[in-house]
Formats: structure tokens, C-alpha cells, sequence
């Protein structure tokens, strides 16, 4: 009898799509994970530093006699000593910027609270910081302003001694014809918003390790940073070296969220004194100095005019945004491009002319947390619509509804100038995800009353997102003999995923054992310049980058497998690290077989025609809110949201919870506070409020996609989607739910404060 023979066919399914629990994961939850600060090191010798007290003062002398003399002192160091610092640091700033660089070592004058005057270096860190509360400076107290409404008050005191104004920049972005937006007979609406800083709020504080390096006869540093290149930069410059001499790496980092995206003085400091006293050296903040140091985001002003014409289509936006860049001209200089450009949010706007000042304050410089900016924009927009439905008597998700870019408008050029080509919507379907995110909303049973004596409300929000930027991002795979692929990518991730992100797309474009990839991110050795982390980006250009690489390399593999199996390479296929012929199934080879003993590489640049691509969302919320103590329950939340092909969806849905969680903190707690003068009240977490498990809850996701052609995978950027609308979306709520008690009520502060609500609901506007 004949045997049957069956040819069995695995189709192996793709990697990209896949759901899979994060492979960095085991490694961090154990307590595995290599910080900054776990490098272990003979000789290590540790920093402190002396910091201001006060926002404003002049630096006399400062007494170090003391000090000097305790137990373990190696050296006390003020910026006289440092001659190598003078130049201080340079950021990002837009051009006519009355720039006030950020220095390394102040020498002259204390602009804020927390700006370090000295540093002390000792055997120990409790003799390092039981020293540096001895050194003596002699400050004499200059008048300060805490806030931009301060900055700019009449009168008020400038931030810098030899000023004669606060005011860093005033511009303004326009375009369309505004006149004719706000022509007579036009419906308008008006609001003045106000926003508290925020902190990064990471749970690694910024911590530094440095030490000589033998194997480049220069420096190696360990660093809690989102950015390994523009550490490696500063450090070279300050140095005095070229910048092959200088390795930074940021193995593990405990979070970053924007704040960790600039260089700061200590990695500089850091690794000048492991240079000048050729032995390792290592800096650790404590959380209250990380908190008075680290960059914030927010502070800002918001007024802002919304026009229509009698059946609620949007003529134009006018108004004006004052933005607080703290002390020095850092990376918050470049936010007000940002916030501006996503006051558009979803919606066909005919024109639009908002003007925006840059404003020093004696706070620490600001910078980019969670969102970048692009919260405040969306909250301004969100909010004054909601403002014009009323005038118009519409239902607030009607007046969205009216307005929404249409699928067929898409792409969809703005008129908003940026780049080359301005903002271009290369992708969405804005109607659909409103539409979905009502749904899901439901109706609950309080929401036109009250529910256990609580005022209920709905608010519901529309975003797009502008997502990565830059060009020239790197990728390199080395595909060793023994079939490990070892993945470089220059990108330094603190919670991103990166190594399991990096991991399926190359074992997909690669066409190699997932388990057989090992990736290495963060680290300056193994790549050309890299940018930062940062604007939701390492989908899009990392991943790209990596997608690349991986095609380069099964490239090079198919070649040299033609001629093995004597075949030509375009009719090989490689699934899972084995060689086949197509249409011949018996004819097959592991592709180890064909490496060389020195195995192969393969580099990519990604380099996108259009460096933006853009994510879309629509959020929607039902809150209760008590009257007598003004808390605030959400009672249900949903993201609907459009972030293209998901890498893996595991991830993606775990960017979204944790990226709610944070808008729920602007929206609700968070306040980096200071006062009138310039003096910081909230440098630890007794004071700093973050969310916690029992207020976040878990909200509701609806997940469509759209095709981009902004890159060839269709990826698109997560990391702040989940963010960016929550502030507007529960402020629509809770203003919704006060004013059942009080109909002239207006959420106008972040965050919403239970003693803000008490105060509305007693005294109405």
C-alpha cells in the first residue's frame, strides 16, 4: 500500500502586530536593571553640590575653610576654579531670542532655587554632602518673580540682575485672513487659561557616573538621560577632546518623560572631575534635588478668541500664549512652535494669529515633559470650543462634529508654518474616532443630574499629534556566526520598550529567531549621532531606522545564499533564520551556513521625506464631582485613538494607560509651585502630588489605524497620545458637571483643585 505524503507548510506569522510581554521586563521587575548609579567601581569618589536657597542673589565670597578641612574631603571646587566651564551650555532656542545660556557653574549671581555655586568631592557621599552644608557663601538677596503673571506685571523685577526686561522673545504665528474670520455678525468666544508647572516626576532621580577610560585614552559616562549624543557633545566641548574620546551610555534610565532630554551640569561637572583627578567619579540627586533641578513644562498663559459663523463652522483662532522658560534660555525656548501648532487640534481652521512671549522667571529653566507642549495647545482649542458651543447653543460634541477634517480632506495642509512644508496631515479619520469614543462613553445614568448627591459631568476632547521629527536616524545590526544578531540603535529609552520594539520589527524585516536578537540602545560607541528620545518618536524613526537595517542585512544574506543553493537570490525566502528556495520546499539551509566566520553588518540612516508623522485621538469622560469637598472621581474614561500599525500592541496599550495617568495628573494634582518671588514649595512628593492606582483606574481603548505614507511601515507615535487631550477632556467634564450648580462656572486653572472647585461652586465666576 502506497504511504500518502503530506507536505506540510508553517507559515510563520509576522512579528510586527505581535502581542508579547516586554523582554526588558524580567530584567527590571527583578532588580537586574544597570542605573546610573549601580556601576560598580574601584575608587570611586563622590559629589555634592552647594546650592542657592534663594531665587535671586548675588555670589560674594564664599567661606570653604571648613569644609575643606573635614574628614574624606579631596577637593571643593567653585567656578573660579573651573575655568573650562565659562562658556556654560547651549540649547535649542528659536532665532531672536534675548538668549541667557545656562551656566555650568555660576560664578556671579544665583538665578533660582536649587542653581549649584560650588561642588564638593569626597571619599564618601555622606561626607561629600556633610561638607557641602559647611561651605559659607555670602548671598546678597536680589528681589525674584516666580511666575510669568509675576514676570510681567508692571513693576515687576527682572530675573537677571543686568536685565531690563523679562520678556525673552515676543512673536507671533499667523496665517489665513484673521479680519475676516472675526468679521461683524461672526460668533465669538473668549477664555484666559492659566497652567501650573509640572515635573518630569521620574522615580530615578538624575544621577551621574564617570570614569577615565583606558580603551579610548579619554572618558566614560553613565548617565540617567533621554539623551546620550547631546551628553556626549557637552562633555567633549567642556573637556576639550574629540568626541570619539567620550562614551555615554544610559543603560537603564527610571523613567525620563521629557525632563532628562537636556544636559544638565552635573554630567558635565561629573565627568570634569573624574578627567581632572583620573579616577571614577559619581554624582546621585536626592529626590528633593532632583525636583528643584530637573527641568518643568507647562507655565503658561492662555487667552484665547474663537469665531464662527451662525451655523458653527470655524472662521478663525486669535490670541496670545506667555510661556515660562525659567531662569535660562533652555529647551523650553522651542515650545511655543509646539503649543501653537496644536491649538488646530482636529478641526478645519480658516485662520489663525496667536502671538507668544518667552518669559525669564527665577524658576528652574524649563523643558519638555510628557506631551512637549502639545497639551497646552490642545487644551486652549478644547476648551474655547467648548466655550463657543455655548454661544452657539450646540451640544459641545456637535460643534466638534461640524468642524472635523474629513477622511477625504486628508492629507490635509494646515496653513500652520513649520519646516519645509508646514503641518501636514498625512493621515486620520478624525469623525470616526469622535464618533467611537461616544460610544464607548455610553450614556451613565447621572449624566444629565446627580448621582449619590454628586454633580456628574461629560467632557470630551479631540487631538492629532504631531509624531517623531529629525533625519538621519541611525540603525546597525552585526550578524555574528553563531546566528545572534546583535541590533545598535542610538535612541536612549527610559520605559519605552525599546529592545523589544527594536527586536520585532528586525526579526521581521530580517526574517530572524526573535529569541536570536539582542539590542543595545543608549549608548554612544556603536552608532553615529542619534537625537533624543523625546516627541514620540522611536516608532517612527527608530523603528523605521531598524526596519532598514534589518532589509540591508536579509539582503546580503540571500546574496550569499544564491550561490550555496544555486539559486537566484530573489527566489530565496528566510523565515526564521532558514534559507529556502521558493516553489522547492526540499531545498532549504540554516542561514548560519552561509555567514562568515567574522559574521556581517549592515547600517541604515532613515531619512524621511516628511519628519513628522501624525496620531489622532478623541477622548471622552463622565466625572462626579462632590460639591461640599470638591473631589473629583472619574467614573468612566475612553481613548479613542489612531497611532497606526501597533509594533506591539502589549506596549502600545500599556503607553496609553501610563500616558492617562500623567494627563490626569496636569489635569488634577500636579503643580511644581512657586512663589511670587522665585521660592519653591514642592520639591519632594509630600508636596508634588502624582496619580496614583486608586485615581487612575483603567480607561476605556478603541484602536482604529489609518495608512501614512510618512514612512514606509505606516508607524506612527504612541508615547504621548494618552496624554495630550486628558487635560482638556476633564475639564470640559468637571466645568460640565459645576454648572448644573452654578451655570456661570469656568474651569480656567490647571490643575483642578478640590479647594478651586469649592471656590467656583461658592462664588460662581
Amino acid at each position: 500500500m502506497a504511504t500518502e505524503r503530506r507536505l506540510i507548510v508553517v507559515v510563520v506569522p509576522p512579528y510586527i502586530g505581535r502581542r508579547m510581554r516586554r523582554v526588558e521586563d524580567q530584567r527590571l521587575i527583578t532588580g537586574q536593571g544597570r542605573y546610573a548609579g549601580d556601576i560598580k567601581l574601584d575608587g570611586l569618589a563622590h559629589i555634592a553640590f552647594c546650592r542657592s536657597t534663594l531665587p535671586h542673589a548675588r555670589i560674594g565670597a564664599i567661606d570653604r575653610s571648613t569644609a575643606v578641612a573635614m574628614p574624606g574631603v579631596i577637593a571643593i571646587w567653585t567656578a573660579d576654579d573651573l575655568p573650562e566651564v565659562s562658556a556654560g551650555l547651549s540649547d535649542f532656542g528659536p532665532p531672536g531670542i534675548e538668549q541667557r545660556g545656562r551656566p555650568i557653574m555660576n560664578r556671579d549671581e544665583v538665578n533660582y532655587v536649587g542653581e549649584a555655586y560650588a561642588m564638593v568631592i569626597a571619599e564618601t557621599a555622606y561626607q561629600a554632602q556633610d561638607a557641602a552644608e559647611q561651605v559659607a557663601p555670602d548671598f546678597d538677596p536680589l528681589p525674584g518673580v516666580g511666575d510669568v503673571v509675576s514676570a510681567t506685571a508692571e513693576g515687576a523685577p527682572t530675573v537677571h540682575a543686568d536685565m531690563k526686561s523679562n520678556i525673552a522673545q515676543s512673536a507671533s504665528t499667523a496665517y489665513g485672513d484673521i479680519k475676516i474670520a472675526f468679521a461683524p455678525g461672526n460668533v465669538t468666544a473668549k477664555i484666559r487659561l492659566t497652567t501650573a508647572r509640572v515635573a518630569g516626576a521620574a522615580m530615578e532621580p538624575r544621577t551621574v557616573t564617570a570614569t577615565p577610560d583606558s580603551e579610548t585614552d579619554g572618558i566614560k559616562v553613565w548617565t540617567s538621560t533621554q539623551n546620550v549624543f547631546g551628553v556626549k557633545g557637552a562633555i567633549a566641548s567642556v573637556l576639550g577632546v574629540d568626541e570619539d574620546k567620550v562614551r555615554v551610555l544610559a543603560e537603564d534610565v527610571g523613567g525620563g518623560f521629557g525632563a532628562k532630554g537636556s544636559v544638565f551640569p552635573e554630567e558635565v561637572l561629573t565627568a570634569l572631575a573624574a578627567w581632572r583627578l583620573k579616577r571614577p567619579a559619581r554624582w546621585v540627586a536626592s529626590r528633593s534635588e532632583d525636583g528643584a533641578t530637573t527641568a518643568q513644562g507647562h507655565g503658561s498663559v492662555i487667552e484665547l478668541e474663537l469665531a464662527a459663523n451662525r451655523d458653527g463652522k470655524l472662521t478663525g483662532l486669535r490670541g496670545r500664549l506667555i510661556h515660562d522658560v525659567g531662569a535660562y534660555a533652555g529647551s523650553g525656548t522651542g515650545q511655543p512652535g509646539i503649543i501653537v501648532g496644536h491649538m488646530i487640534s482636529a478641526y478645519v481652521l480658516p485662520a489663525m494669529d496667536v502671538a507668544h512671549q518667552l518669559v525669564y522667571t527665577n524658576a528652574v529653566p524649563s523643558g519638555f515633559i510628557r506631551g512637549g507642549g502639545r497639551p497646552l495647545g490642545n487644551y486652549g482649542m478644547e476648551r474655547v470650543i467648548d466655550r463657543l458651543a455655548r454661544e452657539l447653543n450646540l451640544e459641545p460634541a456637535e460643534l466638534r462634529r461640524r468642524n472635523l477634517i474629513q477622511p477625504e480632506q486628508i492629507p490635509y495642509t494646515t496653513g500652520f508654518p513649520a519646516g519645509r512644508s508646514g503641518y501636514v496631515y498625512d493621515s486620520g479619520d478624525y469623525p470616526r474616532l469622535l464618533e467611537l469614543a461616544l460610544e464607548k462613553l455610553g450614556r451613565d445614568p447621572g449624566r444629565d443630574g446627580q448621582a449619590d448627591g454628586r454633580l456628574v459631568g461629560v467632557g470630551v476632547a479631540c487631538c492629532v499629534e504631531s509624531t517623531g521629527f529629525g533625519r538621519g536616524e541611525p540603525a546597525k545590526i552585526h550578524l555574528a556566526k553563531d546566528g545572534i544578531a546583535h541590533v545598535y540603535v542610538g535612541s536612549s529609552p527610559q520605559g519605552q520598550g525599546h529592545e523589544t520594539m527594536v527586536a520585532l520589527v528586525v526579526a521581521e524585516k530580517l526574517g530572524w529567531p526573535f529569541e536570536k536578537i539582542r539590542v543595545t540602545a543608549g549608548d554612544t560607541k556603536h552608532v553615529p549621532f542619534a537625537l533624543l528620545t523625546a516627541g514620540s518618536r522611536s516608532a517612527v524613526m527608530v523603528g523605521s531606522a531598524a526596519a532598514q537595517a534589518g532589509a540591508a542585512m536579509r539582503k546580503q544574506v540571500l546574496e550569499r545564499a544564491g550561490e550555496a543553493l544555486d539559486a537566484d537570490a530573489q527566489d530565496l525566502v528566510l523565515e526564521d533564520g532558514v534559507i529556502g528556495v521558493r516553489g522547492a520546499p526540499a531545498r532549504h539551509l540554516p542561514a548560519t551556513d552561509v555567514l562568515p566566520d567574522e559574521g556581517l553588518e549592515a547600517f541604515a540612516s532613515f531619512d524621511p521625506k516628511r519628519p513628522l508623522a501624525f496620531s489622532s485621538g478623541c477622548h471622552a469622560a463622565v466625572v462626579a464631582v462632590d460639591p461640599e469637598t470638591g473631589q473629583v472621581e472619574v467614573l468612566r474614561y475612553v481613548i479613542a485613538h489612531d497611532t497606526g500599525k501597533a509594533i506591539n500592541p502589549v506596549t502600545l496599550e500599556g503607553q496609553l494607560h501610563g500616558g492617562y495617568a500623567h494627563g490626569l495628573g496636569y489635569a488634577l494634582y500636579e503643580a511644581a509651585v512657586y512663589d511670587a518671588e522665585g521660592s519653591y514649595r514642592t520639591a519632594s512628593f509630600l508636596d508634588y502630588t502624582i496619580v496614583s492606582t486608586g485615581e487612575v483606574g483603567e480607561p476605556v481603548l478603541v484602536h482604529i489605524e489609518t495608512p501614512t505614507d510618512a514612512n514606509p511601515e505606516g508607524f506612527k507615535g504612541a508615547g504621548e497620545s494618552g496624554t495630550i487631550p486628558v487635560p482638556a477632556t476633564i475639564a470640559n467634564a468637571v466645568e460640565d458637571a459645576l454648572r448644573k450648580r452654578r451655570p456661570d462656572a469656568v474651569v480656567d486653572r490647571l490643575p483642578i483643585t478640590s479647594d478651586r472647585i469649592v471656590e467656583l461652586l461658592s462664588s460662581g465666576r
